[in-house]
């Protein structure tokens, strides 16, 4: 799914069914939407330089989200990181913001919609 014009976002989610929940939240916006199911993919593109990337931390792939959050902020640490994810045992909301996430958001039914105006608020910028 591809939203009209730029600047874009980067979704790094391995899980479809939350691919398209991001995609259903995020319709409308002023950007384009692409989707990685790695962190490595992601990597591998942001040469692209998208404004805004939505980071799950369980990923397909060698190295989890934390690592490509690491990688993301040696390439540019303007990129807006958003960590959306379920892995609150290990305090993650703390361990991401000190490696440079900008916020982090549990996954849960409501989530979804508080994404949406976190990305909302930072396109109004």
């Amino acid at each position: 799914m591809y939203l009209q014009s730029s600047p874009g976002i980067f979704i790094v989610e391995d899980n479809l069914i939350y691919q398209q929940l991001i995609a259903r939240e995020l319709e409308g916006f002023g950007g384009h939407l692409y989707f990685y199911t790695s962190g490595e993919s992601c990597l591998a593109s942001l040469n692209h330089h998208p404004s805004m990337v939505v980071l799950d931390y369980s990923l397909d792939g060698e190295i989890n989200g934390l690592e490509t959050l690491e990688e993301i902020r040696k390439f540019d640490s303007s990129i807006f990181v958003i960590l959306f994810s379920s892995q609150r045992e290990v305090q993650s909301d703390e361990n991401f913001k000190r490696y440079g996430s900008f916020d982090f958001l549990e996954k849960r039914d409501q989530s979804f919609s508080t994404l949406k105006q976190l990305v909302k608020a930072r396109m109004s910028w």
